[in-house]
């Protein structure tokens, strides 16, 4: 099965690149335009007969009618495109945030998945490491928690008892305790 994103636009920032583009394109037209005209209708201006006039008006009309036309469409095109290129980044951008916000609240066991053809795929390894660690380490956190818990029950209950060589034996387990917990790098 193809892992498909159900939506295009993931993030406000496709639409910023897109209509940022569609404004440089724009702009850069509105500059090529003037590269174009200018000489026409400074053509027209110095024009002496009627008939080149009227054939240089003709250019200029034709133009007009071609240049600005074209040119609106490639820089929508490239608004498009701009979406649809931003996607294989974005995408994989808001998986990640997401993961992120996973981790900060304690869900180690999410794992990022992506597309293969998206950007930043090797950050997808990266975070499901991260996120396989701190799984393992609460895990031995919980595991060694259990551990000094039931160790100090056990001197609890040596306190309690009657008869218990009171000092030797306490003193013997809290040893062992603090041994495990520097073991397992509780430590200052």
């Amino acid at each position: 099965m193809a892992f498909t994103r159900k939506k295009i636009i993931i993030n406000p920032y496709q639409i910023r690149l897109a209509m940022s583009l569609f404004i440089y394109i724009i702009v850069y037209s509105i500059i090529l335009g003037f590269i174009i005209f200018y000489p026409l209708y400074q053509d027209l201006n110095y024009a002496t007969g009627l008939e080149e006039q009227t054939r240089i008006s003709a250019t200029v009309l034709y133009l007009h009618k071609r240049v600005w036309i074209g040119l609106f469409v490639a820089a929508a095109l490239a608004a498009v495109h701009a979406i649809f290129s931003s996607h294989k980044v974005v995408g994989p951008v808001y998986r990640f945030e997401i993961a992120l916000k996973d981790l900060i609240a304690g869900n180690y066991s999410s794992r990022v998945r992506i597309r293969k053809d998206d950007e930043f795929k090797e950050m997808e390894g990266f975070l499901n490491e991260l996120s396989a660690a701190l799984e393992l380490k609460r895990n031995r956190d919980a595991q060694s928690f259990e551990d000094t818990k039931n160790r100090l029950e056990t001197v609890q209950a040596m306190l309690d008892a009657e008869g218990a060589r009171y000092p030797e034996d306490v003193k013997l387990h809290i040893r062992s305790i603090i041994t495990g917990l520097n073991s397992r790098g509780f430590r200052k």
